[in-house]
């Protein structure tokens, strides 16, 4: 019988080779509707992968990638985490204009001329799957398999980061860091998926729902 170790190493292959399949070789420069729509059905496949091969061959709970009891204080450490995340991400914003780079909110033309369902699944996507890829899995395994949680961060703030370039270009892609390092430190802090998912969500909303339809 395999080892955990190896089932793990197996587990983070798939999941970091899928997600940059799916985005930085499926995806065209500029995906249409129906292209983004079939990544991110991709990625809720991966997903349902993802939880099989944790319950029924890695033998672990779910617990085991940060989804444990749901907590009321994750709701205000999340809401406190976004605005400390702001700050961060108009800073970095203002640093990138410097050198003459964009920012992520060069990306809102393109996002608005995407229709609701594609809004809706990027929104879900961004919540959710990427906090259960990038946090929850790829962050407790690598720990597991080398017992330091800080080079699972790293590797989990360089992956995020870099899976957006394609799709976002260098500018929006070095802002995403910023959002990378402070869900990383929060989930390293908190070691629960939960409050990451409250930050994502209200950033999510706020990008692919709010903003997009305002501007209708």
């Amino acid at each position: 019988m395999m080892s955990k170790k190896w089932l793990y190493v197996i587990g983070i292959v798939v999941v970091l080779s899928t997600e940059f399949g799916l985005r930085d070789v499926f995806l065209p420069e500029n995906p249409t509707d129906i292209n983004v729509e079939i990544a991110t059905i991709g990625e809720l496949m991966l997903s349902i992968l993802l939880f099989f091969w944790i319950l029924k061959v890695e033998g672990n709970k779910l617990e085991s990638i940060g989804f444990g009891k749901l907590r009321w204080r994750y709701l205000w450490i999340g809401v406190l985490s976004f605005l400390i995340l702001m700050v961060a991400s108009w800073l970095s914003g203002l640093a990138l204009e410097a050198v003459g780079l964009e920012t992520l909110v060069s990306l809102q033309p393109i996002i608005r001329e995407y229709n609701i369902l594609t809004l809706i699944l990027l929104f879900f996507t961004g919540t959710f799957l990427e906090e259960i890829f990038y946090r929850g899995y790829v962050i407790e395994r690598i720990t597991s398999l080398t017992g330091k949680s800080w080079l699972a961060g790293i590797v989990s703030w360089i992956t995020f980061t870099f899976v957006h370039l394609k799709f976002f270009g260098l500018g929006p892609t070095l802002n995403v860091g910023v959002t990378s390092a402070v869900l990383v430190l929060l989930y390293l802090k908190e070691r629960s998926i939960w409050p990451c998912i409250v930050v994502h969500g209200i950033n999510g909303v706020i990008v692919y729902l709010i903003t997009p339809l305002l501007t209708l």
